[in-house]
């Protein structure tokens, strides 16, 4: 409540300024928008066909996530208002009003008085690049002509301040979508109603022309990136390929694992073989030298006869060369050389083996041996083991020789393989990499001709139309703004320095300030009107003062001590003990008062040392029933003893209310509230307000009907009626 009361009291000062000073800068505002330009506004509406145009789809289904509908809406609003289109519509803008314009009449394109404005302005070196029957021509000149310069016409049009060419005109327009729709709502107001409906015309047609040249740009430069991807691709995966082929034509590789399978296969196949090849000649080699060891004489000549010897090579010749054709040539069927060849030696090999068995037969002529066996059977039989062994030692010979090209062809495979599996992955991921830039490029080409659809989609709904009416005037908003604005600004400073000022005032910011309350106050100077009054505020600001001294006075005392004292000099406290002795003398109540300087004093010893005022009293003042109003010495010259400040039943501190509270001030008042102890330290305020003044006293007159309504107000009598 205090603080609203405050805030009230703030407005009441301050009514005068809130109320001149936010008329005159609406007036102002209204003397100066008397001029105000004229607006015409245009709009448009263009289909973009996004979410409802044509599309290529892919498959049976057509998915499209409401993000990549905004974004591409977003990104045709971005091209509408790029830098790069508003440029070309200002080329075009300033070309056509050029050419069209016409100096004595409006027409459709400028009125005269801009059109007579623009030739003034343009230079002749730019008039001459004006091609009256080419708007394109004309462009293109104004291009050629345009440089990044300060002194240039044609660059300054658009970069500096123009209000029909500039860039921070024409990025003023407008552009929002309907709803949720995929259409577009173009707006542009300008103060010439041709030069708002050429622009929104112009930016019709050069927009989609922008729009393509983006779109189209980058996928085709997509396209041309995975072509020339695919090409490069294609050849490295081909130069692969080959260098496989050649690699597998000089190692002779047409089937890398069915012929290392048949490799595996054959070595298995010779292993087995040489084991029982090797069985049999090692059985062979037992028996021959079995039958070695019994030294038959038979035996022993045959061992170093030499046609024996020679017959018995050309057995063991023809048992290597039958090996060798039944190991290398598997093929059975008749008439083949290979057959043919095998069947010769094996029909040699018989008749050697007859004309060695004969030959055997001719030598035996020991009928038995030692140990009772028929010689002639036992040369037989060691021919028919040596023979075995023989046949066994020549497949013995062939095969370890198989086995070891079988080793060669194991070292020639092994890094084959590898490198085989190195290059088939190295083409693999070329292969798929190849795939992959190949369904990008048909994806580009897709999106390409999505984009060539979307385009063509992009259509005018409802024209611009020539502007005939001009927009609302803003002047009524902008005097209602500059209007509420100052008042806003006012009451703000106002508050602000409200806020940091230290002038005590009134009793709420005299209390936030000092931490103590106010008793009372006494009014100061007044306006004319309420100087006639001044007596009277007098006489209630002193009844009330003096009527709340007395609820202080303590029971039984017969001679309460009131103490007026200040901080400084010129406070009035003379002026207040002589007002507060009438008051109560009228009353009929004795009054003695002491004043410094007169009475006692205040720098002496018997002051400073005095434990009570009492001392100080006149002689022929003997009523035992009496006040004493005692005025002190200013504290920033003297102090007051604190056996006085405390008999006394008040210390009543008196304070300029139109003064600021000063460091000084609040040091004073802190060590008196100190010395006073439980003796009450309270506050006078002395020249206040009129406001102030009727806190304590109520309301004073002049009494008009705008005062006790102000008043009742202050007081939150919402709902009272009569006088207060």
């Amino acid at each position: 409540m205090e603080i609203l009361q405050y805030f009230f009291r703030l407005i009441y000062r301050i009514r005068w300024w809130i109320i001149v000073a936010p008329l005159l800068v609406a007036f102002v505002v209204i003397i100066g928008t008397r001029n105000l330009e004229k607006s015409y506004p245009v709009d448009m509406t263009i289909f973009t066909g996004v979410i409802s145009g044509n599309v290529l789809e892919v498959g049976d289904t057509r998915v499209e996530s409401s993000t990549v509908i905004n974004n591409t809406i977003d990104n045709i609003i971005n091209i509408i208002l790029s830098k790069e289109t508003l440029h070309e519509v200002s080329l075009h803008l300033y070309a056509r009003h050029m050419i069209y314009g016409d100096p004595e009449r409006d027409n459709e394109y400028i009125s005269a008085p801009n059109y007579r404005h623009l030739q003034r302005i343009t230079p002749d070196e730019v008039k001459r690049l004006i091609v009256k029957d080419s708007e394109d021509r004309t462009v293109e000149n104004l291009k050629k002509y345009e440089e990044a310069s300060p002194t240039n016409f044609v660059y300054g049009l658009f970069n500096w301040n123009h209000p029909h060419y500039a860039y921070g005109s024409l990025k003023k327009i407008n552009v929002t979508r309907l709803g949720s729709s995929d259409m577009l709502k173009v707006s542009y107001s300008a103060n010439d109603p041709g030069v708002a409906y050429q622009t929104l015309i112009l930016l019709e047609q050069l927009y989609s022309k922008e729009y393509r040249k983006l779109q189209f740009g980058s996928t085709n430069s997509t396209i041309k990136y995975f072509e020339e991807e695919l090409e490069r691709v294609g050849k490295q995966l081909r130069e692969s390929e080959d260098s496989l082929t050649n690699y597998n034509i000089s190692n002779r590789v047409i089937n890398y694992f069915e012929q290392t399978e048949q490799v595996a296969a054959l070595d298995m196949q010779i292993q087995l073989k040489h084991n029982d090849v090797l069985l049999r000649y090692n059985n062979a080699k037992a028996s021959v030298s079995y039958l070695e060891s019994l030294k038959d004489e038979n035996i022993l000549y045959l061992r170093d006869n030499a046609e024996f010897l020679s017959r018995l090579n050309q057995v063991s010749n023809l048992n290597t060369r039958i090996a060798e054709l039944e190991t290398f040539y598997t093929d059975s069927l008749s008439g083949s050389p290979a057959f043919n060849r095998l069947e010769q030696y094996r029909a040699e090999l018989a008749n050697a083996k007859k004309e060695l068995e004969a030959f055997t037969r001719r030598y035996g002529e020991r009928k038995f041996t030692r140990e009772g066996y028929p010689t002639s059977n036992f040369v037989t039989q060691w021919l028919e083991e040596l023979l075995l062994m023989e046949k066994a030692k020549a497949e013995l010979e062939v095969i370890e020789d198989k086995i070891e090209e079988i080793d060669h062809l194991y070292s020639h495979y092994s890094p084959i393989g590898s490198t085989i599996k190195r290059q088939e992955r190295s083409i693999d991921f070329i292969e798929r990499n190849y795939l992959s830039i190949l369904a990008s490029l048909n994806a580009a080409r897709l999106q390409l001709k999505s984009l060539e659809m979307n385009s063509a989609s992009l259509q005018l709904i409802n024209p611009p139309v020539f502007p005939l009416n001009t927009e609302p005037s803003k002047r009524k908003k902008m005097v209602m703004g500059a209007y509420a604005g100052s008042l806003f600004i006012l009451l703000t400073i106002f508050m602000l320095f409200d806020l940091l000022d230290r002038t005590l005032r009134d009793p709420l910011r005299t209390k936030k300030i000092t931490g103590s309350s106010v008793l009372g106050a006494l009014p100061g100077k007044y306006n004319f009107r309420q100087r006639r009054y001044q007596g009277y505020y007098q006489e209630q600001a002193i009844q009330y003062l003096g009527n709340a001294i007395q609820d202080f006075f303590h029971p039984g005392d017969q001679s309460p001590i009131v103490n007026i004292i200040s901080t400084k000099e010129h406070c009035g406290k003379s002026f207040l003990a002589e007002q507060l002795a009438n008051y109560w003398t009228g009353l009929e109540i004795p009054v003695v008062s002491l004043r410094y300087g007169e009475d006692f004093i205040p720098g002496s010893s018997d002051f400073l040392f005095a434990d009570t005022i009492r001392r100080f009293l006149p002689d022929h003042s003997t009523s035992s029933r009496r006040i004493i109003l005692v005025e002190h010495a200013p504290l920033q010259h003297y102090n007051i003893p604190r056996p006085i400040l405390q008999e006394a039943s008040i210390n009543l501190t008196l304070f300029r209310a139109d003064k600021i509270w000063s460091d000084r001030n609040k040091q004073l008042f802190d060590r008196l509230k100190e010395q006073s102890g439980s003796t009450p330290t309270l506050i006078c305020l002395n020249h206040a307000e009129k406001q102030v003044l009727e806190s304590f006293t109520g309301m004073l007159p002049p009494k008009t009907f705008l005062k006790k309504l102000f008043y009742r107000y202050m007081q939150y009598g919402l709902s009272t009626s009569g006088n207060s």
